[in-house]
Formats: C-alpha cells, sequence, structure tokens
C-alpha cells in the first residue's frame, strides 16, 4: 500500500517509444530522380542488361514528364501517392496524344489520336511499380504509392504465326545466289527450326556450334534470361548453317556465323526490315512479318506435329507455363485437325 501512495500523481508510461521509427519519420525529404540513381545502380549491380537498364530511364522519364505537365510542385518521393499514380494512368490511357514525345516533328503530327493501349500503359506501369517496391525493401520509404495499383485488363495476345504456304513463301524470297540472300535464308531457318530470338542468334559464334550432334548452345551472355540452353537443330538447318560458315571464312578472325557483306555484326533492327522486306515481296498481309513471329510459328507448329509444352518451355527459355500458352496461338483450321486426330470418338468407333 506503500509503494501505490508514492506512484499516485506521478506521470504513467505505457506506450513504448521506439527510437528507430522515430529517427526514420525524422530523416529529411529524398528527391525521386535521386532515388532513382540509386535504384539504377542497384539494378546495374544485379546485372540487369543494357536493353533493360534502359527501358527503365526511359519510361521513369515519361513519369517525370507527367509529373511536370500535371503536378510540377511534386519532387519528393513523400509527395508522390496513389492518387498520382492512378491519374497517371487515366492520362496514359484517356490524355496522351500518340508520339507527341518523339523527336521528329514529322513523327509527332502523324496522328491526333489519344490514349495508349493497355499492353504500353501496362509495360511503363511495371517499371514504375518494381521501382516503388525497391525503395520499400531498401528502406527509403515507409509507404508504397504503387502498391494498390492493378495492371489493366488487356485482351489475350493473338499474335498468329505462319501458315505453311506463307513460310515456304518467305524463305523462296532471298537470292539464294548472293551471300547475303543465303545468309538470311540460313537465319530464318534457323528462326524457324529453333524459336530463337532475333539477338541470341546474331550474338552466334562458330564455337556455339556443333554439327556432329546437330546442336546450337546459346550462351548465359546471350540469353535474355541468363539461362544458357541448348537447341536441336534439323539436319537441313545445321548443313545450311555449316555451309555459311565455310563462306564466312573470307572474312579473317570473324567467329560471329551471321555477318553483313563487310564481315561485321548485324543489328537486329536491320534484320527485322530485311524479312519485312521479303514478306511484302511474298505478298503476305494480315499477319507481321518479324523474327518474333518465327518464333510464334516455330511454337504452334512444335506443339501440332507432337512435342510437349514442357520442352517447348525449356527452348523457348520462359519462366512461366502461361508465357508459353501465349505463343501458342491456333486458328480453327488448326482446332479441327487436331480434334480430327486425336478425338476418342474416332479413335474407339472406327467405321
Amino acid at each position: 500500500m506503500a509503494d501505490q501512495n508514492k506512484r499516485k500523481g506521478k506521470k504513467t508510461v505505457s506506450r513504448r517509444v521506439f527510437l528507430e521509427e522515430e529517427s526514420t519519420s525524422r530523416t529529411s525529404k529524398k528527391l525521386l530522380v535521386d532515388l532513382f540513381e540509386t535504384f539504377m545502380r542497384a539494378k546495374e549491380l544485379e546485372g540487369l542488361r543494357p536493353r533493360t537498364l534502359s527501358d527503365h530511364r526511359t519510361t521513369f522519364r515519361y513519369f517525370l514528364s507527367f509529373l511536370k505537365c500535371k503536378y510540377p510542385s511534386i519532387q519528393y518521393v513523400e509527395d508522390t501517392s496513389t492518387d498520382v499514380i492512378r491519374d497517371y494512368i487515366y492520362y496514359m490511357s484517356k490524355e496522351k496524344q500518340l508520339w507527341d514525345d518523339h523527336t521528329q516533328a514529322s513523327v509527332r503530327d502523324r496522328t491526333n489520336k489519344k490514349g495508349l493501349s493497355p499492353f504500353t500503359v501496362n509495360i511503363r506501369l511495371r517499371t514504375l511499380k518494381c521501382f516503388f517496391k525497391f525503395l520499400i525493401d531498401e528502406g527509403h520509404i515507409l509507404h508504397n504509392p504503387a502498391a494498390r495499383i492493378k495492371l489493366l485488363k488487356t485482351e489475350q495476345d493473338t499474335i498468329t504465326a505462319f501458315s505453311k504456304k506463307q513460310i515456304l513463301d518467305l524463305l523462296n524470297q532471298p537470292n539464294q545466289r548472293t551471300y547475303a540472300g543465303f545468309r538470311d535464308y540460313v537465319l530464318m531457318l534457323l528462326f524457324l527450326d529453333t524459336g530463337i530470338r532475333c539477338n541470341e542468334a546474331l550474338g552466334l559464334t562458330k564455337k556455339d556450334f556443333d554439327y556432329e550432334q546437330k546442336v546450337i548452345k546459346v550462351p548465359a551472355y546471350l540469353a535474355k534470361n541468363k539461362n544458357a540452353r541448348i537447341l536441336p537443330l534439323s539436319k537441313k538447318t545445321a548443313k545450311a548453317l555449316s555451309i555459311l560458315i565455310k563462306e564466312n571464312s573470307v572474312f579473317e578472325d570473324i567467329d560471329i556465323i551471321f555477318l553483313s557483306n563487310y564481315g561485321t555484326k548485324i543489328d537486329p533492327s536491320w534484320v527485322r526490315s530485311r524479312i519485312k522486306k521479303y514478306g511484302e515481296q511474298a505478298g503476305i498481309k494480315d499477319i507481321r512479318v518479324s523474327p518474333h513471329t518465327f518464333r510464334h510459328t516455330f511454337s504452334k507448329f512444335y506443339i501440332l506435329n507432337g512435342g510437349d509444352a514442357f520442352t517447348l518451355q525449356r527452348i523457348l527459355d520462359h519462366s512461366t507455363m502461361n508465357i508459353v500458352r501465349k505463343y501458342i496461338q491456333m486458328n480453327g483450321e488448326d482446332i479441327k485437325s487436331q480434334h480430327h486426330q486425336y478425338s476418342p470418338v474416332n479413335d474407339l468407333l472406327k467405321d
């Protein structure tokens, strides 16, 4: 009872004071641009490819441009709220004029159409969400303004594959009596036979090709996901690659397989323009004629010809089966043909 009388009237403490939380709340505000540079340095150390790093910079520049126009007072990361990001989504989807940020005036004036596609909006959102998640994980901010932001709904991937006739028409376009024509023919064969990415194919060297085993090895430094993988080759493709490598011997001390007429490495954009031109010559319309369409074509025919999806996932170097599914776009005739071949009724109740 005496102890209780001594405590009577004195201040009582019931809640703890966490000095770490207090010091964190009192830290000075941090500039968005400064924290983005911290983010970029970390991603570079993680080994992200130069193109991925460049994409991060480009999409962040779009966000800063929006803030400068709509919220010029926002310079600090703590001032960026969920509502601001939602306004950014609305701006991209409804208000942004296409090509208005292009460097060439002729391109900027090409159209008055406003609003980016949901696919493009989601690309920019993903990188922004990645940035803010990094800031949370690293303790730079206490609240993630992008945490509750959801990606826009998009239509299912509708990139179609070439038909058999279109494939044959494309392969007939290069003039194989010329070095460039034969090289393009071999490159399209490789696309069709393996589903290899354009950047990967153009980086292949002679040591990556094994004629005896009929395989191509895609080194980890070339692969998009940094996973080295082995791609089996048909006899026809392996033979064509062997001939091309022998013809490359006119260029001394060059190991790259696919070269320009001058013995230099080829740029992917140049390959895309060449293949697009072949598509125009073949009269192929209503389908994108590109190296990536060859990748879809390989995927579809691999499954139609009896290949399993799990092996296809390894060949394509995809992390999830969901991505593989998007590469297998079958039309009505494909489905009818597969049904006729594998229907239980046709198998069990034969006439």
